[in-house]
């Protein structure tokens, strides 16, 4: 790294390489990661219109639809960037992506059971959400012990701590190698979350209905409806996920999932 060559070059050689041995190693669970990317947009693809739109096919609060599709959205483009930061060996600087995905996918939830509408406006007028203060401590079942210790080590890898980032691209170092793992192994169970984000919280039965009804019609010119068979793939890849994801893992795809009582 410190020579008197180009270090650019140096790096950009070092994460090409970096990809070929990554990939060779964990192939299956980046294309599970993949797939999930694709199969949660396909799915998104005949809501989408809805979501966004301000006429009778609104079935809901379009304050509330704006905050989960922006959530849905831009966790899918921050989840593909961690995926191709891991890929390329740079562990370090994807994690910080993953509070921010975890951090959408908490606020997202909350507004979306929550009756206190604070959080939501806070979010529309461009304020600061206390993240611990506003969402965390208000969940009362199930406990939020698993979201307070993935809160806390995620936030260890985003500030200036000992832990954050990396100093070595050497994917042939088995300790780099393991974070990568890690890496891989919380990209899926965001996934998990997020695909339960996507079909628990933005379609609702009523856009479940009106998307079966339109893409299903015989009478319709759009095209088939796939949701099933989407929704069949992506719970394939959930169970053939299972064996490689931590204990942490499974214990925060589970509390996500599970119906809160909150305290508000």
């Amino acid at each position: 790294m410190y020579h008197s060559g180009s270090t650019v070059e140096l790096f950009d050689k070092k994460v090409r390489d970096n990809s070929v041995k990554i990939l060779e190693r964990l192939s299956i669970n980046i294309a599970n990661a993949e797939k999930l990317i694709d199969i949660q947009c396909n799915i998104a693809s005949y809501f989408v219109g809805w979501w966004c739109s301000n006429t009778r096919f609104a079935v809901r609060d379009n304050e509330l639809n704006s905050i989960l599709f922006s959530a849905f959205h831009k966790n899918i483009i921050s989840l593909y960037s961690t995926l191709r930061l891991t890929i390329c060996g740079l562990y370090g600087p994807a994690r910080p992506l993953m509070r921010t995905i975890f951090e959408w996918l908490m606020i997202s939830k909350f507004s979306c059971i929550a009756n206190d509408p604070s959080v939501i406006q806070k979010w529309h007028n461009e304020e600061t959400i206390y993240f611990s203060n506003s969402v965390l401590k208000k969940i009362k079942d199930p406990s939020p012990d698993e979201f307070y210790t993935f809160w806390s080590v995620v936030c260890d890898y985003s500030h200036a701590t000992r832990s954050s980032l990396q100093i070595s691209l050497d994917v042939e170092d088995e300790e780099n190698f393991r974070e990568i793992s890690i890496n891989i192994a919380v990209l899926n169970a965001l996934l998990e979350c997020n695909y339960h984000l996507l079909n628990t919280h933005l379609i609702t039965a009523e856009y479940e209905y009106m998307g079966k009804f339109y893409y299903s019609s015989r009478f319709s010119a759009a095209r088939d409806y796939k949701l099933p068979e989407l929704r069949k793939e992506a719970h394939s890849i959930f169970k053939n996920n299972r064996k490689f994801l931590g204990s942490g893992s499974a214990k925060l795809i589970s509390a996500y999932k599970r119906k809160w009582r909150l305290s508000v």
